[in-house]
């Protein structure tokens, strides 16, 4: 490998994947992406999710500027105060977090996984191979290895990197002993439009998006051990 130019490859194209993928091709690495899904937007990419300080730091190291200038611009309001309520809407707790009229890395960025991984992907066009379903890999020659994927096709590269999620296919056949452990914890999740009647049907406890405490998070505290929570979001 002296002399000669160093290629990653990594299955999964997911936000980790993209990210990382971002950084490299910053830094001249040469990458491809391998990813399972036909095209971007084959599924829904989830909930929300809320950058921290760290993980804005980390995404301006790996995005050029203007991209990461986009992610700010595509980011929410962070949330002022997290409340725990019980199974009868008593307040247990509530906790308000410091606010910052700054965006950028010094605050969090609340941000949707669609727009996320949608600014992730810019630029990335010519390196993303979609309807690639990772299968196995093997050694290859000078210390290379090779991808195989469903459809019969490989790639060789010097480095495989495995960022396709906790089922990865990579990790168990790298760390077969490697399993997932059952914690017995389910979460399940949605949104919904909140129309005038169903600000109207929502108990005066949880906060409603037009008062001064929209940006509230809410936690419900069942008796059994369930929790519920509650976002409400400006669009």
């Amino acid at each position: 490998m002296t002399g000669k130019p160093l290629k990653v490859m990594i299955v999964g194209a997911g936000t980790g994947g993209l990210c990382l993928a971002q950084g490299l091709k910053l830094n001249n690495v040469s990458v491809e992406l391998f990813e399972r899904d036909y095209s971007p937007t084959d599924r829904l990419q989830g909930y929300r999710l809320s950058i921290d300080t760290a993980g804005g730091k980390a995404l301006r190291s790996c995005l050029p500027g203007p991209l990461f200038e986009n992610l700010v611009g595509s980011s929410a309001k962070p949330s002022q105060r997290v409340a725990f309520l019980d199974h009868r809407m008593n307040r247990l707790l509530a906790i308000d977090f410091p606010q910052s009229e700054r965006k950028g890395i010094d605050t969090e960025l609340p941000v949707s996984r669609i727009a996320l991984r949608r600014i992730l992907l810019e630029g990335l066009g010519p390196f993303i191979h979609f309807s690639k379903k990772f299968v196995a890999f093997e050694d290859a020659p000078d210390g290379a290895v090779t991808a195989r994927f469903e459809d019969g096709s490989t790639a060789t590269g010097d480095v495989l990197i495995g960022a396709d999620g906790a089922g990865s296919h990579l990790r168990a056949q790298l760390l077969p002993d490697a399993r997932r452990a059952e914690t017995g914890i389910l979460a399940i999740s949605g949104k919904f439009h909140l129309s005038n009647d169903a600000r109207e049907a929502t108990p005066q406890e949880i906060p409603r998006p037009y008062a001064d405490s929209w940006s509230q998070r809410l936690l419900l505290v069942h008796q059994r051990g369930r929790i519920w929570r509650a976002s409400p979001q400006r669009l």
